[in-house]
């Protein structure tokens, strides 16, 4: 990508971002002595949904999925519409849409027509939320500007026969939440219904450029629910080491077998006569112990005599 093409795509990002778009309507309510507009994530589904649909359908209009109206929308995404619903609530939503349209041209244009200008400018509205959609160089925005009740609870509504036509497809928000890195540290998010790269680069703090550019995407390409977008690399820890395998292996000795024969079993020499049953040098010894013991016998005899 070139530097001009860079700068183009900057400044298209600055000159089409919902929060760009919120932060010059702020501008303009506290130079008219109101207090700025609190963003709302519920509202911001809501705009962004519907500036896709007005995209997806090349239509602008107030109308949108399944023919509902603005504050039908909100009331579907959960959001605690205040005010009477019969008459649509506190709930009020400016759209355009336009060829590289950027935010002031919006807000100039809307502060020309008296109905827009009061959605940005009522005193009885206190939330907003915004939507941009990018189709090749064709913006289309929304702000959907709201109060809620006061336990912040959503009223009991049934829609008027015939407010909403057919049944089909569920007025529903999704919620846009980041993934974290994967073992390889790329951040890769799966579209979802109703997100844009617009909702999906505000999420993740990066520029559409930068998600057109890893993607390779080009100015005129879309998403679709079911993509998978390479969002960032983040950098990966470094191995310490390298990782050791100890296998231990077992092997079996195998020992030789020894076989003990039973002493009873071997063959015995030739028997000995039984009055030779002890060695000689035993016979000497008991022939020795014989003398001397006759020897003592006789002198104790002597000894006897001579002393009668």
């Amino acid at each position: 990508m070139n530097l001009s093409a860079s700068l183009k795509d900057e400044k298209n990002y600055l000159s089409t971002n919902s929060y760009a778009l919120i932060d010059a309507i702020n501008s303009l309510r506290i130079s008219n002595g109101l207090p700025a507009y609190i963003i709302n994530p519920i509202l911001m589904s809501v705009a962004q949904q519907h500036a896709d649909y007005m995209a997806s359908t090349g239509k602008v209009d107030h109308i949108g999925i399944n023919g509902s109206k603005p504050f039908q929308r909100g009331l579907a995404a959960g959001y605690p519409v205040a005010g009477d619903l019969s008459q649509g609530g506190f709930y009020s939503e400016n759209i355009t849409a336009g060829i590289n349209k950027s935010v002031q041209d919006a807000v100039v244009e809307w502060q020309g027509d008296t109905p827009h200008l009061k959605t940005m400018l009522s005193p009885n509205l206190s939330e907003i939320g915004a939507g941009a959609t990018i189709i090749g160089s064709y913006v289309y925005f929304v702000i959907d500007c709201a109060s809620p009740t006061l336990a912040l609870q959503p009223q009991v509504y049934t829609p008027v026969p015939g407010n909403l036509s057919g049944t089909k497809q569920p007025l529903t928000i999704y919620t846009l939440v980041p993934v974290t890195p994967g073992i390889d540290g790329k951040v890769i998010h799966v579209v979802k219904p109703g997100e844009t790269l617009w909702l999906i680069a505000i999420t993740y703090g990066v520029k559409v450029a930068t998600l057109r550019g890893l993607n390779n995407l080009s100015e005129e390409q879309n998403i679709f629910p079911g993509d998978k977008l390479l969002i960032k690399q983040v950098p990966t820890p470094a191995l310490i080491g390298p990782t050791l395998t100890v296998t231990i292996i077992r092997d079996v000795i195998h020992l030789p077998t020894i076989t003990i024969a039973s002493i009873h079993n071997q063959p015995s020499a030739t028997p000995k006569p039984a009055a030779d049953v002890l060695p000689n040098s035993n016979k000497e010894v008991l022939l020795g112990i014989v003398i001397a013991a006759m020897c003592l016998a006789v002198f104790f005899v002597r000894v006897k005599q001579k002393n009668e």
